[in-house]
């Protein structure tokens, strides 16, 4: 089970840290080998394994406290756990991206005016063989 868990922007995480999202990134990539040989006239490539990274941010919820005795396992399922990613929240069933992620790190930030931010970082955990591919996408 992941240590960071919400749904409609809000999220608890771990050591009780909250936020609420209001931004994610994604990008989706294969990793690229170059094959040419003596005989070709050009470059020659070849695509191999896919990859994810990406980020959801937001603010740190007020009234939070976070001291430095409450240092955080950035996630305890050290396997991945399934993050969806909407792209337009009215049609939440739809126009999503799900993967099966590891939350590697966690920044906090702050301002002189009062904004504390928030961004959870994330990579792939894929366990698909084959040419399985690693996300799940819904589009209409």
């Amino acid at each position: 089970m992941s240590a960071i868990s919400g749904n409609s922007g809000n999220v608890t995480g771990p050591a009780g840290l909250v936020g609420i999202l209001n931004t994610w990134s994604a990008t989706i990539s294969r990793a690229v080998s170059d094959v040419t040989s003596f005989t070709n006239s050009g470059r020659n490539r070849l695509l191999g394994v896919y990859d994810l990274t990406g980020s959801a941010g937001g603010i740190v919820s007020k009234g939070v406290a976070f001291v430095s005795t409450n240092q955080p396992a950035v996630q305890t399922a050290v396997t991945g756990a399934t993050i969806n990613l909407f792209v337009d929240a009215s049609t939440a069933s739809s126009n999503s991206i799900s993967a099966n992620v590891v939350f590697d790190s966690i920044a906090l930030g702050a301002t002189k005016s009062g904004d504390s931010t928030l961004t959870f970082n994330f990579s792939l955990a894929n366990t698909a063989t084959g040419t399985t591919s690693p996300f799940t996408f819904s589009w209409a």
